[in-house]
This record gives structure tokens, C-alpha cells and sequence, in this order.
């Protein structure tokens, strides 16, 4: 959490009141930097810009760490780097040496006051069999700072909603929250790059924001920063996992939460040399904040390619968005029952999670306007701009042709591109005078311009339908025929 992660942390330490200095000795960033972030914080701006970090140094570790090594001081190394062709300043180098690895650093314990801080950390714990299958598991812990009371659980995933429901466990399992939260900057940990997206940060603040927490990112390479939870995932590792016999992950999920309520907890701290279990109950947990009335709502958030039929892919699934952002980029974000889809901050779409599978879940309303299907009252305004006598064929057509009736009045408003109103009007009216229920019939009537006349319809021109021709001559053939065939035999 270096980029938008540490926009909460600086935010978080302003409101606790320290001073700009003592912010940037505290994170490891300098004092321009910390107020450039409270400026834009200011303005409601959590995009990270560019940090004057010491970071930059990082991608040379491996390098300064030969040179520590050799004894090199930190002007030597300033040397060495810039004679490389790095442009890094001797401050900035001096700075980083300094906090490498902690080198000559004396370290002084942090007493954390009751309900004050909480850490979180993830250790792995190995392979483990699970519904038939091996499965990697990691152990997940919250200690109180101050009373070291603890709750651990399994984890069998990476996803940010299991980080997430993680936390809300936990709080539910102190019945209350500390008023901050200290997490690793987890880059080589369970959620790998996942957590450094700004939307997983920003739900990650929304959920310590929803139960009135804070989070703060322990400093890279300090293990000092969050050393209570290191030595919690240690005593897991070498009080529980060693001695566990098996590797099935049900049983040992139940063996754990077991070690953790009547072991883990109620041991004399090594440390402390207090009872957490006892420490917590008289002292930490009336100085928790209490419990929100309703869980924080965990979102499922990602990101979707956008498919040439202009839907995206969701468990299974397929759901439309409009057709105009076909082959782009689009993110999403689902409680589990409604599924929203954004462009940048703009909702785009919105949908009911279908439990069926394979199917396509369109949205009229993003089809292309030609390809949108219409209702009756689409028609009817459209054809009533026409006139009255339109408006009555338009009834005769959905009487006499109940299934494909739209398509002829389709035709019918077509026709205002080659004929004014009047015309296509007199023209229904005279397809209505000779019963004559078709598009064809109204567009015949245009072409030749009878729509002004009395005269009757030629035979040969399609009318009702194309079924109004002469039977008389059909008759006629008839009779040839069976004469014909008389002669013959």
C-alpha cells in the first residue's frame, strides 16, 4: 500500500494529531510529500501522484546491500550510483540506508493504549486436503496491541472479499473495534498485486470507515511496525500447526478455532506475562468502539473486457451493457444479488444476478436504437403523427395479422421518408375502403398515386395480404383440363 494506501495512512495520522514531521519519520516519506497528500486530501483527491519516496532506491536493494555489507558509507554508495547513471540525490540515499534493514537501528517498544490499535497479518500454513483435493491455506490474525488478544481463522483463497470478511470476523469476535488498524504492505503476501488496485484500497477504508476504524500501513522492511502480529502468526506456526497430526482442512479448521478460544488466548504471554484473555475483558474490550448495527456489505469488484455483442461475462453468465462501449474496458461491483457495471466512475449498467447458467441477460435499452424492440405505444405515437385514418389501419393490421402486425406499421413509418403525412394518411384510408390489410397495399397506393381517385385496385396489385385474385380463371384451367383428359382416355 505505497500508492493509494499511503493517502490513508498520512490521513490517518493527521487526525490523530501528529505534525507533518512527525508523519514522514513515522512512514518514511518526506515532509513535502505529506503535505502535498493532506493538500489533496483537502480537495478529495485519493488518486496517488507522484510521492518524493526514498523508494526510488528500491529496484537497486540487492546492490546497496553488497555495499553495506563491504562497509561502504552512504556517500560512497551516492558515488557509486551516480558514476551508474542513476539520478538519486545524497539525502535521499543517506535516508535509505539509514532504514535498510534497520542497520544500527535501536528499537524502542511501542505500549499501545487499550482499544487503541489492532494488527493484521497472514502466515502460511502449507497444503491442506479439501473437498478432495489439495489445497493452499493460510492462517489469518488480528491481535489487540494492548492485551494481545487474538483471533485467528483458515483461509483457502486471495480474494480481497475473504481479506475483507476476514476483518469483519474478527471485529464480531472482540464485539468491538480499535480505533486503528496496522497492516503489512502485503506486497509479496496472500493478496499479492490485488490489494494495490485503488478500488480494493478505497473498499478497504469504506469497511474500516463503516465500523469508525482507520488503517495504517506498516513501513517496508520495519518489522518492528507490526511485531506483535509477526509473533502471533510465529506461536501459531510452532504451538498449533507443528503439532498438528493431519492435513484435513475441515478438522483442523475446527482443532484451530479450539486452540485459539482455550490455548492461544488464555496462556501466559510470554511478553506481557498477563493472561490476553483476562487483559482484554478487564481493561481492552470497554474501550473498543461498539459494533455497527448492520455488517459492512462486501462487494465483488473486478474488471471486464467487453465483448463485440456488447455484454461482459459474470459467474456464468452474460449481461448487456450499451452497445457504444462494446470492445472497451468496464469495472464491476457485486453484493452477490446486483450487478453494477461502470466506466470510470460513471454507472453504466445495472443488473439482477441470474442464478441459471449460459444465458444472456440483455437490457433493451442498450441495444442499438434499430435493433431495440418496441412497444404498442411506440407505434401508435409514431403512427398517429400520420393521421387518424393510419391510426385505424394500424388497429386492422393488429386484428387481422396479431403476430407480425408491427412489422407492417414499421413500414408504414418508414414510408415518411419518401411521403409527406397526407399522402400515406389518404392511402391507408383508401387500403381501409377495400379491406385491404397490408403494407404493400399502402405502398402500392403511393407509387401510383390513386390515393386521390375511386378507382378500384388493379387484381394484380397484392391486397389483403396478396390473397384478393381472381378465382375465375383458376376455375377455367380446371375445366381445360378435365377436358383434356377426357379426350385422352
Amino acid at each position: 500500500m505505497l500508492r493509494v494506501g499511503m493517502y490513508y495512512s498520512v490521513k490517518t495520522l493527521k487526525e490523530k494529531g501528529y505534525s507533518l514531521r512527525k508523519i514522514s519519520k513515522e512512514l518514511g516519506i518526506h515532509r513535502k510529500s505529506v503535505k502535498e497528500i493532506l493538500r489533496r486530501i483537502s480537495e478529495g483527491k485519493y488518486e496517488a501522484g507522484p510521492i518524493n519516496k526514498i523508494k526510488k532506491l528500491e529496484i537497486y536493494r540487492d546492490d546497496i546491500e553488497k555495499y553495506l555489507e563491504n562497509g561502504l558509507t552512504a556517500k560512497a554508495i551516492h558515488q557509486r550510483l551516480v558514476s551508474r547513471g542513476v539520478e538519486i540525490s545524497y539525502p535521499s540515499v543517506s535516508r535509505y540506508v539509514k532504514l535498510f534493514a534497520g542497520k544500527g537501528e535501536v528499537y524502542i517498544p511501542v505500549n499501545n493504549l487499550p482499544g487503541e490499535e489492532a494488527q493484521v497479518d497472514f502466515g502460511y500454513f502449507g497444503l491442506f486436503e479439501k473437498d478432495g483435493k489439495k489445497v493452499k491455506v493460510w492462517c489469518f490474525s488480528m491481535i489487540l496491541s494492548n492485551s494481545r488478544y487474538a483471533y485467528y481463522c483458515f483461509v483457502a483463497d486471495q480474494r480481497i472479499s475473504t481479506f475483507l470478511l476476514c476483518h469483519i470476523k474478527a471485529f464480531e469476535y472482540f464485539g468491538g473495534v480499535s480505533k486503528t488498524v496496522k497492516i503489512d504492505n502485503l506486497k509479496s503476501g496472500v493478496l499479492k498485486v490485488d490489494f494495490y488496485e485503488p478500488e480494493f484500497q478505497h473498499q478497504y477504508a469504506q469497511l474500516l470507515s463503516h465500523y469508525g476504524s482507520s488503517g495504517i500501513t506498516a513501513r517496508p522492511r520495519r518489522g518492528q511496525d507490526k511485531g506483535k502480529v509477526e509473533s502471533g502468526i510465529k506461536y501459531a506456526k510452532n504451538n498449533f500447526l507443528k503439532g498438528l497430526e493431519h492435513r484435513d482442512y475441515y478438522q483442523a479448521e475446527k482443532e484451530f478455532k479450539n486452540w485459539n478460544d482455550n490455548i492461544c488466548n488464555k496462556r501466559l504471554h510470554g511478553t506481557t506475562r498477563k493472561i490476553p484473555f483476562n487483559v482484554f475483558a478487564q481493561e481492552e474490550k470497554p474501550m473498543l468502539l461498539p459494533l455497527p448495527s448492520h455488517r459492512f456489505e462486501i462487494l465483488d469488484i473486478g474488471h471486464r473486457n467487453v465483448n463485440s455483442l456488447a455484454h461482459i461475462n459474470y459467474r456464468y453468465n452474460y449481461y448487456s451493457v450499451p452497445y457504444q462501449y462494446a470492445k472497451e474496458m468496464v469495472r464491476i461491483e457485486s453484493n452477490g444479488s446486483v450487478l453494477r457495471i461502470y466506466k470510470g466512475t460513471e454507472q453504466i449498467a445495472l443488473h439482477q444476478i441470474s442464478t441459471s447458467e449460459g444465458n444472456y441477460i440483455t437490457n433493451e435499452s442498450h441495444k442499438p436504437p434499430y435493433k431495440q424492440k418496441k412497444d404498442r405505444e411506440y407505434y401508435l405515437q409514431n403512427i398517429q403523427s400520420i393521421g387518424d385514418h393510419a391510426v385505424l389501419f394500424m388497429e386492422a393490421l393488429e386484428k387481422h395479422h396479431p403476430y407480425n402486425w408491427y412489422r407492417m406499421v414499421s413500414g408504414l413509418i418508414h414510408l415518411q421518408k419518401r411521403y409527406n403525412n397526407q399522402v400515406i394518411d389518404k392511402a391507408c384510408k383508401r387500403a381501409l375502403n377495400y379491406q385491404a390489410y397490408s403494407y404493400q397495399t399502402v405502398k402500392n397506393i403511393c407509387e401510383n398515386r390513386t390515393y386521390e381517385t375511386d378507382e378500384k385496385i388493379p387484381e394484380n396489385k397484392q391486397t389483403n395480404g396478396g390473397y384478393n385474385h381472381n378465382l375465375s380463371i383458376y376455375d377455367g384451367l380446371i375445366n381445360k383440363l378435365q377436358f383434356i383428359f377426357t379426350s385422352i382416355f
